[in-house]
């Protein structure tokens, strides 16, 4: 048999406010950024960046990492320069390459 308290709490939970929800959220985003330190950030980066460039589902497929550029701006600004630097890598190999000749 449930108590009034048990029943009571079940009660609350099932009426929170969309704003807890969301300071809850918030809370334990900061509590998983925390969780992943910059030096674990800078050795994933490069696997990120590819996939970022590949599909863009990085951010969905490494959310700790996305969590962190956007509170630690040493890290986002390392992955930027790795991004800018692979998207104009990219973009130079495609102008580079020779054009089928069709003439034939």
């Amino acid at each position: 048999m449930k108590s009034k308290r048990g029943n009571h709490l079940q009660k609350n939970v099932d009426e929170l406010p969309d704003a807890a929800v969301a300071g809850f959220l918030r809370l334990l985003e900061s509590v998983r950024v925390q969780d992943m330190p910059c030096s674990e950030v800078f050795t994933r980066l490069d696997e990120y960046v590819e996939r970022e460039l590949r599909d863009h589902e990085a951010a969905t497929l490494m959310p700790l990492l996305r969590e962190h550029f956007d509170v630690c701006q040493d890290c986002r600004e390392e992955y930027e320069a790795l991004l800018r630097a692979l998207e104009q890598s990219l973009m130079r190999g495609r102008t580079d390459e020779p054009t089928p000749d069709r003439s034939a």
